[in-house]
């Protein structure tokens, strides 16, 4: 079946922010007086949303003040942390000049994709970007997924999910969207392959043979 719309994911898809991620999270270890993480626990924390993965640490009396101390250091490092991914752009234009409609999926909060997709040179290229704090719930549940799929007029049948987590495969299936993952450093062959993506590329360029 022929793919009429794409959706991609943002950090570890398009865009790498580990840079900007270590440190605002060591920064906010810091002045909550909680210890460094390590190397595994960042890398953990690109995927789900900030208020999770704090809880998920830390508990729910300190998830939300740690989220909002993040932002606050994130808000002046989010640019300078973060580098386009290789073959992101031309895989992006190609795509384009095919006149397939894209979108952008992301846990990441709105506001700040946006921007990074800005400084980039790639939010010329998107049709639509769904991203945290729009009010839609965070993948994997499928409703940004529904919520992007609506605004490019294109049927789940019809899309396709690109991403790099177990987390983007998840809303895919939820979404009755095809998952394409492309590796990443945040995520391991064995845990896509047992979330069961439908196609698993080395770079993100792969995916135009399948276009």
């Amino acid at each position: 079946m022929a793919i009429r719309g794409i959706l991609f994911d943002h950090d570890g898809t398009l865009v790498d922010s580990y840079e900007g991620i270590e440190k605002c999270m060591q920064l906010t270890c810091r002045d909550l007086g909680k210890p460094e993480m390590t190397n595994a626990e960042i890398r953990a924390s690109i995927g789900p949303t900030l208020e999770d993965r704090f809880m998920e640490l830390w508990g729910a009396e300190t998830a939300t003040e740690a989220a909002r101390i993040y932002r606050e250091h994130y808000e002046i490092h989010f640019v300078s942390g973060t580098r386009l991914l290789p073959g992101v752009a031309e895989t992006l234009n190609a795509i384009a000049a095919r006149r397939i409609p894209i979108a952008c999926v992301t846990n990441k909060t709105w506001n700040y994709c946006v921007r990074q997709l800005e400084h980039f040179g790639l939010m010329e290229r998107m049709d639509a970007v769904i991203g945290f704090k729009q009010g839609y719930p965070a993948k994997p549940d499928p409703a940004m997924l529904h919520a992007a799929l609506k605004e490019i007029r294109i049927d789940p049948e019809d899309a396709v999910m690109v991403g790099d987590t177990p987390i983007d495969v998840a809303a895919a299936h939820a979404a009755g969207v095809r998952a394409w993952v492309v590796r990443s450093a945040y995520s391991t062959r064995e845990e896509i392959e047992c979330a069961s993506p439908d196609q698993y590329f080395d770079q993100i360029t792969n995916i135009l043979d399948l276009l």
